[in-house]
Order: structure tokens, then C-alpha cells, then sequence
């Protein structure tokens, strides 16, 4: 297991981005969310944050699986 900087600059910057993307997505879908339940509709409510909530998820998961894999694997593992 290594450590350190990223090996791959541009590597973390996709998946960096990538991440940011969903996180924003999931940003949007949460607040629809919110005007959904103020406005009385909790079939609308529910659905959103359900995509918001899974997409919060993913772009997590994209950000943190980058930096993990780029700075705790070996590139001889590659």
C-alpha cells in the first residue's frame, strides 16, 4: 500500500469532476425536493430525494474511490 500524492493528476481531476457533477445533481434533486413537500406534494417530495439521496451517494463514493485509488494503490498493482 502506498502513499502520498496522486500518480495521476488528470485521473483524479475526472473523477473529481465527475463526483462534483453528481454531488451538484444531487444538490438540485434535493431542493426539488424540499419545494416538492412545502407545496404539498409528497409523491413528488419522496421521489426527489430518493435521487438525491442516491446521488449524493454515488458522487461521494466517485470523489473518494478516486483519492483512494490513486494515492493508496502501488502503481505495480496496476
Amino acid at each position: 500500500m502506498a502513499s502520498g500524492g496522486p500518480q495521476n493528476t488528470a485521473a483524479l481531476g475526472a473523477g473529481f469532476g465527475v463526483g462534483i457533477l453528481w454531488v451538484v445533481m444531487a444538490i438540485t434533486s434535493l431542493w426539488s425536493s424540499v419545494r416538492g413537500y412545502t407545496n404539498d406534494r409528497d409523491d413528488w417530495g419522496l421521489a426527489w430525494a430518493l435521487v438525491g439521496v442516491l446521488l449524493l451517494a454515488a458522487g461521494l463514493a466517485a470523489m473518494i474511490a478516486t483519492w483512494w485509488h490513486l494515492t493508496r494503490v502501488t502503481s505495480s498493482e496496476h
